[in-house]
This record gives C-alpha cells, structure tokens and sequence, in this order.
C-alpha cells in the first residue's frame, strides 16, 4: 500500500486511546476520558502505536499464514509497513477518535491547553452522528469491493495461466 496508511496501525491507535475509558470504567465505574482524549494525549497514543508497528507487522505475517491458497489470493495481506504508513494510520486514528468522541462526550477536551473545554460538543445531533458513521462505512466497503474486483480482473487479464486467455475474450465480447 505504497503512500496509503497502515489499517492496522490505525486500529491499534484506536484500541490504545480508549484503554483509558475502559480502564476508568473497570477501576472508577466511571468512563471518563480526562487524559489521552486531549491533543497531546492523542498525539502520545499514536506515537505508541507506531511504536507498536513491529506487533503489527507480526499481526499481518500471522494473518497470512492462516489463509488458504485461494483465500490468500483474497485476503493475503502485504506483511510490510512502512514509517510513513504507520504515522499516516496512527494519527488519523487518534485524530479522527478524537474528533468524534469530541462530538459525542462532554468530558473530552480536544484542544486542550489550548481551549480548557470542549467547542464540538452537540455541533451535530448524535444520531445524526451515528449515522453518517454508518453510511461512511458502507461507501468505504462499496470502494473497497469494487477497487478488489477491479484488481481481480486485472490479474486475470495479465494471468499466465491458461484461464486467462479465455477470460480475456470473454471480456472484450461482453
């Protein structure tokens, strides 16, 4: 994925920032986000999820090896990330849960030092909020969808195999 982001660097992001909440939860009862929901908390975070780039590495090995032949022709994964993929996936994980739990949680301060509260607190009404996440993500699967059928065909179009030439004139007469 050369000049794109690491997806799981980016879930790690997300994973590390609410341990806070959950934590809080599990000693206080209460899932407050007094420290990490804050932009150098975030910025903290995300610096912890690169460095946790090699786990995520090894994740990706893992996920490969378990996958069939004709499953890894799928879902196989290149193992690789990048500086650039890691930092790109860890901050707009952080960035972006920030920005949304900003919108839904009075307790997080997004721009703290800099503004003491929160200002995007109730900006949009939060099942509005809910779902524009839910359309964002079934647009997401529709590109992806099309971009692996797309890459699919043009596999079969460049296939050595002996497959490949009938698809081919399959194709340009369809």
């Amino acid at each position: 994925m050369p000049g794109g982001f690491s997806w799981t660097v980016f879930a790690l992001a997300n994973v590390l920032i609410d341990l806070e909440p959950i934590g809080l939860f599990v000693f206080t009862g209460d899932p407050a986000h007094p420290w990490l929901h804050t932009l150098p908390g975030a910025l903290l975070v995300a610096t912890a999820a690169v460095a946790g780039r090699p786990l995520c590495e090894a994740w990706l090995r893992f996920w490969n090896r378990r996958l069939s032949a004709p499953q890894a022709r799928w879902l196989g994964v290149v193992p690789g990330i990048t500086a650039v993929q890691a930092w790109a996936g860890a901050l707009l994980g952080t960035l972006s849960h920030l920005a949304l739990d900003a919108l839904m949680h009075p307790d997080v301060r997004p721009l703290w030092p800099f503004v003491p509260d929160n200002p995007w607190r109730g900006a949009v009404a939060l099942d509005v909020l809910h779902w524009s996440c839910i359309a964002a993500g079934v647009v997401a699967l529709v590109f992806g969808v099309v971009k692996s059928v797309r890459e699919r065909s043009d596999d079969a179009l460049a296939s050595p195999c002996p497959w490949g030439w009938p698809h081919i004139l399959l194709m340009s007469h369809s």
